[in-house]
């Protein structure tokens, strides 16, 4: 599939995820349909930096991490609509570190992808998401866009694949289900 490359500020990317506006919206979403999510708190620095952007704190005392990704445009509502989710493939290209997709270590319970202009929303569970990539990524890759991103802060390149939302899901309930 086609390779496009765009070039984004991380400070920008940043600055999108810690939104205050942003992040009330998130949290929201994350108490209204989590069953027995009683409050979202904050992450410590070093949390952040290893893929949690919030706890939901539940009633049973325990908590579940979450990691957000928000996109600005919601390509669904566009002709030709694309409801897709942003899959990365390579974190960094030139050193070649697995995209967060692909990384069993990642540290989250669930992904949270958020689109701005929409405020539509899609809330996956890591575990089974990180798997069913493994297996579909090399035809994931030849069916979907592929698309690089530029950081100039950092001079690297990540790396994601577009997939139908339908299409994670189906494979989540056809592996798991």
């Amino acid at each position: 599939m086609e390779r496009k490359s765009k070039s984004y500020s991380f400070r920008d990317k940043l600055r999108d995820s810690k939104d205050k506006n942003i992040t009330k919206r998130i949290s929201s979403i994350l108490i209204e349909n989590i069953p027995g999510a009683l409050e979202i708190s904050k992450v410590t620095q070093k949390e952040d930096s290893e893929g949690i952007d919030l706890w939901v704190n539940l009633y049973s005392g325990e908590r579940i991490s979450i990691d957000c990704k928000i996109r600005d445009e919601d390509w669904s509502i566009k002709n030709p609509p694309r409801d897709d989710l942003a899959l990365e493939t390579w974190s960094v290209v030139e050193s070649n570190i697995v995209g967060w997709t692909l990384d069993v270590g990642e540290k989250t319970d669930y992904i949270l992808w958020f689109w701005i202009d929409t405020g539509r929303w899609c809330l996956i569970p890591f575990l089974m998401l990180n798997q069913v990539f493994r297996i579909n990524k090399n035809k994931w890759i030849k069916i979907y866009q592929v698309s690089r991103q530029y950081t100039p802060e950092g001079n690297y390149h990540s790396e994601c694949v577009f997939v139908p939302r339908e299409i994670v899901w189906g494979e989540i309930i056809r592996h798991y289900g």
